[in-house]
């Protein structure tokens, strides 16, 4: 208990030390490859689906006549949100779900998602909670009898899960490269750069549900774990990886982000058939994929952006991978500040 609070102490710091942690140094860029806009304020108005997956196996034992592999799915309405930055801060938030008749074959899903951080010299701290509901059974036809196309998925009643993370990257190339030309339009990238990455991650993942997580089904193949309603991991991890971002006549730009690495986790889970909670340390896998490609002219401009962030979760004789995939539009201004915001 002494790590998780810790590690949760640690995360939930963040959002009064970052507002507050300046980069003092300054960096010498090359202005043949990038503009920064130092007296803008950016406004943005953004489109985005956000879904939230987890991959959940056993080996405890092997069964040719049913695949026991799990993939609940919670998938988010459409949301429409505004975005604020400027040289050195930014904020995200959701103003409104896009309603739209839900299928009858699945649960109605939810989602909250929220994001704040900086970006100085290439250096970008991001602070932000993701919480959904309203999974169903991807992988249904594995044990619903007589499913088709007709049928309903397995539905995870009351099944939720939140994600409160603090990441830090830090892109090595400061003088010819930029990160906030390519997600958040506060600089123009000239021309072609490429950058090395290093980031550290403090993350808490809780997945809850009133019953257990594992159908009935097949819940005898999972053993002890067939009963668990309950998981928090809080874990600590660093990486490095790699960014590349093409430009073609200082407008067209494309980027990919990769970075991965490993971590150490802390574990507290419960059963429905018991009081006592279990606690674990494990070493986890985690990674991310950013791709964004848009247009960047002088007082606008358009980013359509895509992150793919998962983590792995090891436990003993199970496995679970939990996956972020989250895609946005964003249309944007600039416009010419006095003062500052924030």
């Amino acid at each position: 208990m002494a790590l998780r609070k810790i590690i949760l102490k640690f995360i939930f710091s963040q959002i009064i030390l970052f507002q507050f942690n300046a980069v003092s140094a300054q960096y010498y860029f090359d202005s043949t490859y990038i503009e920064k806009y130092y007296n803008n304020d950016l406004w943005s108005l953004y489109q985005n689906y956000n879904n939230h997956s987890l991959f959940i196996s056993q080996k405890f034992q092997s069964d040719s006549t049913i695949n026991t592999a799990l993939n609940p799915i919670a998938e988010s309405l459409v949301n429409v949100g505004f975005a604020y930055s400027n040289d050195k801060r930014f904020i995200a938030i959701n103003l409104y779900s896009v309603p739209y008749q839900p299928s009858k074959r699945k649960p109605q899903p939810m989602a909250v998602n929220f994001i704040i951080g900086n970006n100085v010299d290439n250096k970008v701290s991001e602070l932000g909670v993701n919480w959904f509901s309203g999974y169903y059974e991807k992988n249904s036809a594995n044990f619903v009898l007589n499913f088709n196309d007709s049928a309903s998925y397995y539905s995870y009643n009351r099944l939720n899960t939140t994600n409160v993370f603090y990441n830090y990257i830090n892109f090595s190339n400061k003088r010819k490269f930029s990160y906030g030309a390519s997600y958040r339009g506060s600089a123009l990238q000239k021309k072609s750069a490429t950058s090395f990455v290093y980031y550290a991650n403090a993350n808490y993942n809780g997945i809850y549900s009133d019953s257990a997580f594992i159908p009935n089904e097949i819940r005898n193949s999972y053993d002890k774990f067939g009963q668990m309603n309950r998981l928090n991991n809080a874990y600590l991890s660093g990486g490095v990886g790699y960014s590349v971002t093409l430009v073609i006549k200082k407008v067209f730009f494309t980027n990919l982000t990769l970075m991965g690495g490993p971590g150490l986790q802390y574990q507290n889970y419960s059963f429905v058939n018991s009081n006592k909670s279990k606690n674990a340390i494990n070493i986890l896998l985690q990674g991310d994929l950013r791709y964004s490609i848009g247009f960047n002219f002088k007082h606008f401009y358009i980013i359509s952006s895509s992150l793919i962030s998962f983590k792995s979760y090891n436990m003993s004789k199970m496995s679970i991978t939990s996956s972020h995939l989250m895609n946005q539009f964003t249309l944007g201004l600039r416009l010419n500040r006095k003062g500052r915001i924030f």
